[in-house]
């Protein structure tokens, strides 16, 4: 067996692995989704709170906000919960589909990992994580405190809060500025927005423009990550936008009265940075995805709620989270070894041409 075909079967093997792995834990989403509709309506004290009537504010423009009048709390989590219930719809068909990604089990093409998002979730959430833990301990250490989320007493309350939390950030914090952006990047650079002339069209790249940036670009001939890669397939301006979302939502973090301290900025960045990121490239539901992810999952791997509602998902649970943080670690590792030979690696010698090619035009 060559170099090339001992390559290829790495590749194939790490891929088929990680196909397994991301069907787990893509599981454990629907699992936890279904766990915290039956810890919010079938407990005593969710049942309790769905009752009282709270004002839920929304975000949209960044700090600008409107708050709703008094809503059933048992009402605002049952459209909480079907609006992730979509969300995970579009994830699973749109951008190629799990189910192809899935399908390609043994390519040798680890790029296909990322066609889909719901796919790619696994790996972009544990990546997200693992790199937010990495910054809170290294600040730790020299004394920069990240401090805590202070959340209400009550286990249920808490719980609306941090499931509510991603709906409540995302449309000022990421849909409404990039999408914006984006609807003046594609209606004045776009290459074929000439031939979208009826209205009809006009109107649904506008509204794609928000629920789905690379289909849009795509529609006006504009570079997409999905053709061009991550930092050619997204513009200078959406660069800075992105940039100037992610510093804003680290620094609300730091300026609502929640308990986080300065440390807190940094690592909201970064979070930030990666919501912004997959929502140029995914659609809508992505970022939305990934903050339910790290409020709504991860709240049922505190011990305090699993050994409490749910002790038979315990040891389930405790394996998946081993899963997620070696998937991160591993998949930061590939990054930077791909970073290293991209960068450092022997250059592939460029074919002689004729000497007519210094005349032809490109």
């Amino acid at each position: 067996m060559d170099i090339v075909q001992k390559s290829s079967f790495v590749k194939s093997l790490a891929f088929a692995l990680y196909s397994i792995i991301a069907l787990v834990v893509v599981a454990s989403y629907l699992l936890v989704l279904l766990m915290g509709y039956g810890f919010f309506f079938f407990t005593p004290g969710g049942m309790a709170l769905s009752m009282r009537s709270y004002s839920f504010p929304v975000f949209i423009l960044f700090i600008f906000w409107l708050g709703t009048p008094a809503l059933r709390a048992g009402a605002v989590f049952s459209f909480i919960w079907i609006a992730y219930s979509v969300c995970f719809v579009f994830s699973w068909k749109w951008r190629w589909g799990f189910h192809n990604a899935f399908g390609k089990s043994s390519s040798t093409e680890l790029r296909n990992i990322f066609k889909n998002f719901l796919f790619a979730m696994p790996l972009l959430s544990s990546m997200v994580l693992t790199a937010a833990l990495a910054i809170v301990y290294s600040q730790s250490a020299v004394g920069v405190e990240t401090g805590m989320v202070q959340l209400p007493s009550d286990l249920h309350e808490a719980f609306l809060e941090l499931a509510y939390g991603p709906l409540r950030e995302e449309p000022g914090f990421r849909l409404v500025p990039i999408g914006f952006l984006i609807v003046f990047y594609v209606f004045l650079l776009g290459r074929n927005i000439k031939a979208v002339s009826a209205t009809g069209n006009r109107l649904k790249l506008f509204f794609m423009a928000f629920i789905y940036p690379e289909g849009a670009k795509r529609m006006a001939g504009l570079p997409n990550v999905s053709d061009h890669g991550v930092f050619k397939g997204i513009s200078s301006a959406e660069w800075v936008m992105i940039v100037v979302t992610s510093a804003v939502f680290g620094s609300a973090h730091l300026l609502s009265p929640g308990g986080w301290e300065i440390g807190k900025i940094t690592s909201a960045f970064v979070q930030g940075s990666f919501l912004a990121v997959t929502y140029i490239a995914y659609g809508f539901e992505a970022p939305i995805l990934l903050h339910w992810y790290f409020n709504y999952y991860n709240y049922f791997f505190d011990p305090v709620v699993a050994e409490g509602f749910f002790p038979t998902t315990i040891g389930l649970l405790s394996v998946i989270e081993i899963m997620i943080l070696i998937l991160g670690i591993v998949g930061w590792a590939a990054f930077a070894v791909a970073g290293l030979r991209k960068f450092v690696g022997p250059k592939r010698e460029q074919p002689l041409q004729p000497s007519l090619s210094l005349f032809t035009q490109p």
